[in-house]
């Protein structure tokens, strides 16, 4: 299974930190990140059960394409999950590399929506092909990136001869100026928007503050604008105040954006997309029927599909309590699922409101 510690400087944050040195990985999950964590644990162990149609084909598509490159290799030996050391500079996990005579096959599956750098100039593919030149000591590496939800699959063959001395001195730089912390920051619209020290950072504070001194109506500013050097709360008040008006400004931008691009006119760099409204099922009842009958879907295998609101379920049992009974039949349904690890509850919120 996947090696849980992951390196200060791992070969999928190389991109991000040679745009900017400080960038760094936002912490906690995401809904995204945990499908594709599900999608990559299911492509390594072949059990699928856990996936949902669409990713099951994605899965397999990417288990199709292994086994016809590992096809292309005589007496390839086949390694998944391999942990490889990158010249001393960091460590990452190749999800399948294939061992031929004196030749190697790296593939990385991207199970996400927007396609990955070109094979050629991935500074994540050029990693591990720089770990696989060191553990196997190959002269070629190729490296193949599968994105089976963009239709895209990417590929380049590095020889050690021509690209092993300009591999590692790029991915040593990148690494080199990431530990100094007098490395310029570099904003840059499409890094900073993953880049989890966003808040602290002091080339976004200074664009927020130009965006500021232009506003209309100015504001009192804190004296200190770095949010870790804030030590006052008279000052931190101030700060607060000021967080909402950039969000209405950023809000604001978007929607103006919108309506211009709507009107005929092209913004550089953006074009406009549609998304499909969220789907939602209704009349529950119904829908067993239609699945029972014409699928002979089995009860217990519906039922997980199923999602049901607490809140929705409570004013179901309210309806039918007679009136002085309601609030008691709430507190009971309650205990007994709970009792039952039925109903769990998610750890509380904790956050700051304005005072009225």
């Amino acid at each position: 299974m996947t090696n849980s510690i992951h390196a200060k400087h791992g070969p999928s944050s190389l991109k991000n930190k040679e745009i900017c040195p400080h960038w760094q990985n936002r912490p906690g999950s995401s809904e995204a990140a945990d499908e594709g964590t599900k999608m990559h644990e299911a492509a390594e162990t072949g059990r699928l059960d856990n996936l949902n149609p669409e990713q099951i084909a994605q899965v397999r598509e990417c288990l199709d394409a292994v086994d016809e490159l590992q096809s292309e290799i005589p007496g390839a030996i086949r390694y998944s999950e391999l942990q490889v050391d990158v010249c001393g500079l960091t460590f990452g996990t190749a999800d399948v590399v294939l061992i031929g005579t004196n030749t190697a096959t790296v593939i990385d599956y991207k199970m996400g929506r927007v396609p990955v750098d070109d094979a050629e100039t991935n500074l994540q593919g050029w990693a591990y092909a720089l770990g696989v030149f060191d553990l196997f000591g190959v002269d070629s590496v190729k490296v193949v990136f599968l994105q089976p939800r963009c239709d895209l699959r990417t590929e380049h063959t590095f020889t050690r001869s021509a690209d092993y001395a300009r591999m590692r001195d790029r991915v040593a730089a990148v690494i080199e100026k990431a530990e100094d912390p007098q490395s310029p920051h570099n904003p840059h619209p499409d890094n900073c928007q993953y880049c989890g020290g966003k808040a602290l950072c002091p080339a976004l504070t200074a664009k927020a503050m130009m965006v500021v001194e232009k506003l209309p109506e100015r504001l009192d500013l804190p004296a200190v604008m770095d949010p870790q050097a804030i030590a006052e709360p008279d000052q931190m008040a101030l700060a607060l105040r000021l967080a909402p008006v950039l969000i209405e400004w950023v809000e604001a931008v978007k929607a103006h954006a919108l309506e211009m691009v709507r009107n005929g006119q092209e913004i550089p760099g953006y074009q406009l997309k549609h998304r499909s409204g969220r789907r939602v099922i209704k009349q529950l009842e119904s829908v067993w029927d239609i699945v029972h009958a014409e699928f002979e879907l089995p009860l217990e295998q519906f039922l997980p599909a199923c999602s049901i609101s607490v809140t929705s379920l409570e004013n179901a049992v309210k309806s039918i309590q007679q009136r002085g009974q309601r609030a008691k039949a709430v507190r009971k349904l309650n205990q007994l699922l709970t009792a039952e690890g039925l109903c769990t509850t998610d750890p509380d919120v904790t956050y700051l409101s304005k005072e009225r």
